[in-house]
């Protein structure tokens, strides 16, 4: 059976995803765009690229803005998170009045709602002499919500988005606009990550997938093997 499911609410939608796929359903997941984007005024279909995480130049918002800014294809941008370049970022985002929300104190339970209210999740992470990416929990919750995604080769991040997303060497900004671009203008582009972003956070990420794969590398380190071979995958 076709199943289609609208929307996306972390990771109880990628839940009742598994549930379906499990039972031999073909699973495909439309995102809509909730009350949130209502809220702030975006009526219309212009594509909303999102940030997520702390507002701190290691973490690319600054690198997002600039490529914003070089943007010729019509956008909106919804930052989320808290941090020292608040004030900068609301500077900058006067320059495009009514384009632009930034949202300081949103909890994680509201996450998803957020997530919801974007049609790509950007996570330009920038490498630095003492700090790169270690995981980039943003990357698994815009999965679970099935809103593709956009990130660095920072640190760990191409090892957690795998091929479910677009994933752009952080330094190259010639790739980084052309990719950008054709996200926000590819339509079936953006539905195919978002169904590949949905599936690796209900077969990769899902507590039960992890609690397994823990259970083995317990299991296996019991048994003598050395920490190498007994690795989670």
């Amino acid at each position: 059976m076709n199943v289609f499911v609208t929307g996306g609410t972390g990771f109880v939608g990628a839940h009742l995803v598994r549930a379906l796929q499990e039972r031999g359903d073909r699973v495909t997941c439309l995102v809509r765009r909730p009350e949130l984007a209502e809220r702030l005024g975006w009526r219309d279909d212009v594509p909303v690229i999102g940030f997520l995480g702390r507002l701190v130049p290691q973490k690319g918002v600054k690198f997002l803005t600039e490529l914003l800014d070089r943007s010729s294809t019509p956008w909106r941008a919804l930052i989320v998170g808290s941090g020292p370049l608040e004030s900068a970022l609301r500077v900058w985002a006067r320059r495009y009045p009514g384009r632009v929300a930034i949202e300081t104190a949103v909890r994680h339970d509201e996450v998803p709602r957020w997530l919801n209210a974007m049609d790509v999740l950007a996570a330009p992470s920038q490498t630095t002499a003492k700090w790169r990416e270690q995981f980039g929990r943003m990357l698994i919750e815009a999965f679970a919500c099935g809103i593709p995604v956009i990130a660095s080769d920072s640190g760990e991040i191409p090892h957690v988005v795998g091929d479910a997303g677009l994933v752009i060497a952080e330094k190259d900004r010639a790739e980084w606009d052309r990719s950008l671009g054709r996200l926000l203008t590819d339509e079936r582009l953006r539905r195919d990550l978002a169904s590949r972003g949905r599936q690796r956070a209900v077969s990769v990420y899902d507590w039960a997938v992890v609690a397994q794969q823990h259970t083995r590398f317990f299991r296996l380190l019991i048994e003598g093997a050395s920490p190498e071979r007994a690795r989670i995958a």
